[in-house]
C-alpha cells in the first residue's frame, strides 16, 4: 500500500520538503512520517503540519511508493537525492524535483518549476506537462550537469536545458528554449518540437536530434551534409517503444537529416546535431 500525502491547505510561502522521498519514508510508521522536518521561511516545521498522511511505507526504498496530491507548485525538492522507489505527483510540482536523483522513478501528471533533474545521476523522470528553466542542468559554478538516467517531458522546456550534460537521455515532446545543451559533454537529446537558437554553445561531445525547426545554428558549427541516417531510426524506435505519444510528426524510413558538427570554438569536439531536413531548409539559405 503506498503512502499518500494530501496537501491540507494552500501555501502562502514556499515549502522545502526534501524529506519526500522513499528512502526517508522506508520502515517508518505514520507518526514518524508526520514528524519529518520541512522548512518554510526561517521556521523548521513538520510534514504533518502541511500534509494529511495515510498508507504505509515498505521496509526499503525500492519497496516504497509515495503519492503526493494538491497544489504543489510551492513545494520544493520533492525527490531530491532520491535513491530507489517511486513517487507519483498528481498535479504540478515546485523547484528541484528529482535533483541529484540516483535511482527510482518519478511521475508528474502536471508541470514542474526550474532545476528539475539538476545534476541527475540515474533513474527515470516523466513529466506530462511543461518543465521550467535549467532542466537536467548543472548548478551555478558546477561543471557537472546530468550524469545519467532518463527524463521525458510531455510539454515545453524553458531556458538552459541540459547545460554541462555528461551522460543520460532526454526526450521532449514540445519546444525548447535557448540556449540548450550549453557545454554539453555527452548524452543524447531528442526534441520533437522546435528549438531556439544557440544550441550547443561550447559543447564537445554528445548528440542532439530535432524533429522540428531550429531558429539558427551557431557559426562555429560546420554543416556536414544531408542524407538518410539509419541510426536515427533506432533512437526514434527506442522513444516510440516508451512514449509513442512523443513522436508527433510522421518520420518515414527515407527521411533526410542535416548533420552539424561542433562547437569548433573548442578543442577536440565531437558534438553532433541532427536536424530534420524538411523543417530546417532555411538554415542553408544564409
Amino acid at each position: 500500500m503506498p503512502v499518500t500525502l494530501s496537501l491540507a491547505h494552500a501555501l502562502d510561502l514556499p515549502l522545502e520538503a526534501e524529506c519526500i522521498m522513499p528512502s526517508t519514508f522506508a520502515g517508518k510508521k505514520l507518526g514518524e512520517m508526520r514528524r519529518l522536518e520541512v522548512y518554510q521561511g526561517n521556521q523548521t516545521l513538520t510534514l504533518g503540519d502541511f500534509f494529511d498522511i495515510s498508507g504505509s511505507a515498505g521496509k526499503t526504498a525500492d519497496s516504497t511508493t509515495i503519492i503526493v496530491e494538491g497544489d504543489l507548485e510551492r513545494v520544493k525538492r520533492i525527490g531530491q537525492k532520491m535513491a530507489g522507489g517511486a513517487i507519483h505527483v498528481r498535479g504540478n510540482a515546485g523547484m528541484y524535483l528529482g535533483a541529484e536523483m540516483a535511482s527510482g522513478r518519478i511521475h508528474v501528471s502536471g508541470s514542474v518549476d526550474s532545476w528539475a533533474a539538476a545534476e541527475m545521476k540515474g533513474g527515470n523522470i516523466q513529466i506530462e506537462g511543461d518543465a521550467g528553466d535549467y532542466l537536467c542542468a548543472g548548478y551555478r559554478g558546477s561543471w557537472e550537469g546530468m550524469m545519467g538516467g532518463r527524463v521525458y517531458v510531455g510539454g515545453n522546456v524553458g531556458r538552459e536545458m541540459a547545460s554541462h550534460m555528461r551522460r543520460g537521455f532526454i526526450a521532449v515532446r514540445g519546444n525548447v528554449g535557448a540556449p540548450a545543451a550549453a557545454r554539453m559533454m555527452g548524452g543524447t537529446i531528442i526534441v520533437s518540437g522546435d528549438m531556439e537558437d544557440r544550441i550547443g554553445i561550447q559543447a564537445t561531445r554528445g548528440m542532439i536530434v530535432c524533429l522540428g525547426s531550429v531558429k539558427s545554428m551557431l557559426p562555429t558549427y560546420k554543416f556536414s551534409g544531408t542524407s538518410q541516417r539509419e541510426f536515427i531510426g533506432y533512437y526514434l524506435r527506442y522513444l516510440h517503444s516508451r512514449r509513442p505519444d512523443f513522436l508527433t510528426k510522421t518520420i518515414g524510413s527515407g527521411e533526410r537529416w542535416m548533420k552539424f558538427l561542433g562547437d569548433f570554438a573548442e578543442e577536440n569536439t565531437y558534438e553532433e546535431i541532427y536536424l530534420r531536413d524538411a523543417a530546417n531548409r532555411h538554415l542553408l539559405s544564409r
